[in-house]
Parts: structure tokens; C-alpha cells; sequence
């Protein structure tokens, strides 16, 4: 790693996080080296600390620098600091930006392509994660990257949706990366490092504060040149990642959803203040090509005549009332025992493999089994389809693999 790392590494112990007064400060010292070495009189000059900060900024110990400095070498992550090329314009230029991003996987060069912050509920309904899996496919597939958060949800749609595609993903974590949180999720951060990255400004062993959560919503959107809420509640903690976008300049799109359902009601709420629609990725990706004009072709092909090849429903649909006459029972098709069941996955998972055979069912059909909620139900299968237990077929539907 560079030589210059450790002095960054300090300076995040001075700033901690979402601190406008590390960006000032680097405006006027312009490396981490000088901000390191400087004395006294030259941070009070800078006219842009606090007397904490001057007073941190004077203690030189660089012992906790270099312990999480030896625990990310240990671990294998890298990490990117304010002036690398990988760390993107787009990132610097919000007004608060981190002094660093631990890194696991390979960051994606960002500038000069287009980049899409994809959040929403992590209760979603399955017309919101289905959404979230058609938009994010779509995305992949004419070379944007997706950046999301790791929560359950639309979040975990958007990734596994751009991992099917065989895109380059980015997860922004409000955690150390090494404590994985949420765990059921941990298979899906393994395949996303793979060709994309996982990335958190909190260093390792950090754990996933509530707190945490807000301040990380900040970086998916400076990772972006947009953000889409796909669903989103009154109350959904998407609606601060909205908010950051508004503040930062950052083009805002929201996905309209049935007034039926309150998971919609905050998306909704964007559109009647005026912030635009996403209808299909086209009204992303041609916004973005009228002003770079680098996406590889998806532009050029018309999304109805793709969407019944690119979609791969996870989820099915939801009915207002599902006691209702118009309720149709799905015909059960008759369940083969399973002889091995695997031992390296989570005992969700184990459940989930239980209820599958060679006859392909819904997730309907596996959560009636189960019991399981649907947040559960797509972390489970996201591992098992990882570890290769299983595959999705034609309609949506999974079975396991012999």
C-alpha cells in the first residue's frame, strides 16, 4: 500500500465521519502527508476546525493508524483514500465526503460512466423487489453500475438482479466489512467482491450501529450519478438517501407504485413534489445518455421487447386481499425428498433446500412451506443459488439442483 495511507488513516480517527471540515482541510493542506505534519499555527490559519479538531489534530500517535492499517492487510482489503482516481469526482464532490473507503473486491472505475444508487424498503412488496430486480438487470446488462446498500429488500433485489446479469455491483455498508451485517447476506457480499466491491467507511470490526445507516446513505448516492427509490413507506429510511441526493444536486427518480399499498406511499410522495419517474430503465439510461454518450447499447433496444427475456421474477404478486374470490390457489405440485441436504449454508437455508426437488415452484409455494417471510426467503435462496444448490428457471421458479 501507498506510504501516504497511514496519514489518511489518522486523519479518519481525527474526523471520524460526515465532517465537512476534513474536505476544507484538504482544500488547504491539498496532501494527507502536510495536513499530518502541519503545526499548531497552521490549522488555526486554515480558519475551518473547531478547538477538538485542532486539538486531535495535534496528537501525532499513529499506533491505532496502524493497527487498522495491519487489520485490512491481514483481512486482504484494500482501501482507497480521497485523492485516488478509484475513490471518483463523483464522491469527492459531495460536501461532506469520507476520508477513505475500506475496500473488499475491485472498486469499479466510476467516472465517465453511468453509476445508479438503487434503494428502498427492506419490507418490499413483491411488485417493489420485482422492480428492483427488473430495473437493476437491466442496468447490468448495458454496462451501468448498480450501488446499493446490503439491507434486506430492494436492496438485496438490486444486487443479486445485477450478480444474474453478471454486472459490476457495489455494496456501501454501515459497518465494518468484516462483520458482514446483515449475516444472511454474507454469500451475496462473496460474489459481489468477485466483480464488484463491497465498501464501507467504518473500518474493520466496526459494528452496525443504527446510526451507522443515515451517514452510509450519503455514499451510495455520491457513488451515483442518480438515485432511484424503487418502493418506499412514509418512513423508509430510503427516503434520507432521497434527501441526501436532493441536498447533493443529484438527479432524483422514483418508481410509481399502487396507491393501495402504504410501501408505496413515501416513492409516491417524490412524483407529487415533482422529482421524475422511472417507469423503465430507458427513462434512466436515456437521461444519462444525452449526457454521456458511452452506454454500451441498451439505449438503442426497445425495453418492451427485452423485458420478458431480461426479467427473472423472485417474487410473486401481491393481492390486496388474498381471501378474496379472485385469489387463485397455485396447484402444488407433488414434493420429492431431497437425500443430501447441504451442511455449508445457514439452517434457513437448509429449510428453504428441504421444500425443493427437481419440479420447479414459486416462492409462494416455498414460503407457504416455510413459513418463512419474503426478506428471508430471498436470502436464502440468494445462498443457496451461490453455493450452487440450486438454479431459477422459466416463470420465476426454482428447484434444486441434482
Amino acid at each position: 500500500m501507498r506510504k501516504d495511507i497511514i496519514y489518511y488513516l489518522w486523519l479518519q480517527c481525527v474526523f471520524g465521519v460526515n465532517n465537512i471540515a476534513f474536505k476544507n482541510g484538504m482544500s488547504f493542506f491539498n496532501t494527507a502527508e502536510v495536513f499530518y505534519n502541519a503545526s499548531e499555527y497552521d490549522y488555526k490559519i486554515c480558519d475551518c476546525f473547531t478547538p477538538n479538531i485542532i486539538k486531535k489534530l495535534m496528537n501525532k500517535d499513529l499506533s491505532k493508524a496502524r493497527k487498522i492499517l495491519n487489520d485490512c492487510e491481514k483481512l486482504g482489503y484494500d482501501i482507497i483514500t480521497y485523492d485516488d482516481e478509484l475513490f471518483s469526482d463523483k464522491l469527492r464532490a459531495i460536501s461532506a465526503p469520507p476520508v477513505l473507503l475500506y475496500v473488499k473486491g475491485k472498486m469499479p472505475k466510476l467516472d465517465g460512466k453511468l453509476s445508479v444508487a438503487m434503494v428502498g424498503s427492506r419490507n418490499a412488496t413483491s411488485q417493489g423487489l420485482n422492480a428492483a430486480n427488473d430495473f437493476a438487470f437491466s442496468f447490468a446488462e448495458s454496462g451501468a453500475t448498480v450501488v446499493s446498500g446490503g439491507a434486506f429488500g430492494v436492496d438485496t433485489a438490486s444486487h443479486r438482479a445485477v450478480l444474474n446479469a453478471y454486472g459490476t455491483t457495489i455494496s456501501v455498508l454501515g459497518c465494518g466489512i468484516d462483520v458482514g451485517y446483515p449475516m444472511e447476506n454474507i454469500p451475496m457480499y462473496e460474489k459481489i467482491a468477485e466483480n464488484g466491491a463491497v465498501v464501507s467507511e467504518f473500518p474493520p470490526g466496526y459494528p452496525p450501529i443504527a446510526k451507522n445507516f443515515p451517514l452510509r446513505n450519503r455514499i451510495i448516492c455520491g457513488l451515483s450519478d442518480c438515485t432511484l427509490i424503487v418502493q418506499a413507506g412514509e418512513k423508509s429510511g430510503a427516503l434520507i438517501t432521497a434527501n441526501d441526493a436532493i441536498k447533493e444536486g443529484r438527479k432524483l427518480f422514483s418508481i410509481p407504485g399502487s396507491i393501495f399499498f402504504r410501501e408505496n406511499k413515501g416513492s409516491n410522495e417524490l412524483l407529487r413534489l415533482g422529482y421524475s419517474a422511472a417507469i423503465e430503465p430507458n427513462d434512466i439510461l436515456n437521461w444519462y445518455d444525452t449526457k454521456k454518450n458511452n452506454l454500451n447499447y441498451f439505449a438503442k433496444i426497445d425495453y418492451n421487447e427485452k423485458v420478458e427475456k431480461i426479467r427473472k421474477p423472485i417474487f410473486v404478486e401481491d393481492s390486496v386481499d388474498s381471501t378474496s374470490d379472485f385469489a387463485i390457489e397455485e396447484s402444488k405440485p407433488e414434493e420429492k425428498p431431497i437425500k443430501k441436504i447441504p451442511t455449508d449454508v445457514s439452517e434457513a437455508s437448509k429449510k428453504v433446500f428441504m421444500v425443493l426437488s427437481d419440479e420447479p415452484v414459486t416462492t409462494d409455494y416455498i414460503s407457504a412451506k416455510t413459513g418463512m417471510p419474503i426478506h428471508e426467503l430471498l436470502s436464502a435462496l440468494t445462498e443457496l443459488e451461490i453455493f450452487g444448490y440450486i438454479e431459477s428457471v422459466v416463470g420465476g421458479k426454482y428447484i434444486a439442483k441434482g
